[in-house]
C-alpha cells in the first residue's frame, strides 16, 4: 500500500489527537497511526505537542527524532523499529510500538500538522493516558529487549537489524514466539486469543511475503536466539 498522505488522513483527526487507524496490516492496508499536532490544546481529546520515534543512521545505529509543530516539513522518512511516543502540554503520553516504516508529515493548516506513521507490519499499543496496553505489544516489545543482548555483545548486530526491513523484523519476532507458543502451553495460556494472531500473521507473511518470512529466519539465525527454552509444566501444543 502506498504510505498515507498527511492531507488524506487529516479527517481522521478533525476532532482527536490521534487515532490508531489500524493496528496490524488489514485488507492490503498497512497498520497506521495519525497524530495532529495543534498550537493550541482543543481539550477535545488527547492533545499530542511532541512525537518522538527511532531512525537508523548512517552507521545503523538507533537514535531518537524528535518531532513538533516547529519541525521542518514536509517530512518523508523512515522510521525504525522501537517505541513511538506522544506527548501532551501537561507531559502525559501515550506510546506504541512498531517493526518500523513509514513517516510523513505535512503541515495542513497553519496551526497543525499532521503525521502519518504507517507500517507494512504491527503498530501497537503500549498504553498511555489515552488506550490501554495491547497483550501483543507486550511479546512484540519482549522480543525485541531480546534481541538487544546480541547488540550489545555481537559485533555488526545492530546494524544487521536495522539494515533488515520491518517485514523481516516483524516475520523474526513471529517464528521466535510461534515456536515459544507451539513449545509451552504456559506460555499459550499467557498469550490467550492472541495466539491466534500471532498464527494468522505468521500463515499471512508466509504466504504473500516468502522472502521476507526466510529472511527473518536467518536473522533469528544470526543473531544467535535460540528458541526459547520450554518452562516446567508445559506441554506439547494439542
Amino acid at each position: 500500500m502506498a504510505h498515507v498522505d498527511p492531507f488524506e488522513a487529516a479527517p481522521l483527526v478533525a476532532d482527536l489527537g490521534f487515532l490508531l487507524a489500524h493496528d496490524l496490516p488489514v485488507n492490503g492496508n498497512d497498520a497506521l497511526l495519525v497524530v495532529a499536532l495543534r498550537d493550541a490544546p482543543t481539550l477535545r481529546h488527547f492533545d499530542p505537542e511532541l512525537l518522538s520515534f527511532w531512525r537508523t543512521d548512517d552507521g545503523g545505529r538507533g537514535r531518537m527524532r524528535e518531532l513538533t509543530l516547529a519541525s521542518a516539513m514536509p517530512l518523508d522518512i523512515a522510521c525504525s523499529w522501537g517505541p513511538i511516543e506522544i506527548v501532551d502540554r501537561l507531559g502525559e503520553s501515550n506510546t506504541f510500538f512498531t517493526v518500523g516504516g513509514r513517516l510523513r508529515a505535512a503541515r495542513v493548516a497553519e496551526n497543525q500538522a499532521v503525521v502519518t506513521i504507517s507500517s507494512p507490519g504491527p503498530i501497537l499499543s503500549r498504553g498511555g493516558h489515552s488506550q490501554t496496553y495491547d497483550r501483543l505489544s507486550a511479546e512484540l516489545t519482549a522480543f525485541f529487549a531480546r534481541v538487544l543482548v546480541p547488540i550489545d555483545f555481537v559485533p555488526g548486530a545492530e546494524k544487521l537489524v536495522s539494515r533488515s526491513t520491518p517485514l523481516v523484523r516483524y516475520a523474526a519476532f513471529l517464528q521466535y514466539d510461534l515456536r515459544r507458543i507451539d513449545e509451552s502451553r504456559l506460555v499459550r495460556e499467557s498469550y490467550g486469543p492472541d495466539a491466534r494472531v500471532v498464527r494468522g500473521e505468521a500463515e499471512r507473511l508466509q504466504r504473500r511475503h516468502p522472502i521476507e518470512w526466510d529472511a527473518g529466519g536467518g536473522l533469528l539465525a544470526e543473531l544467535g536466539l535460540a528458541p526459547a527454552a520450554a518452562p516446567s509444566g508445559s506441554a506439547p501444543a494439542a
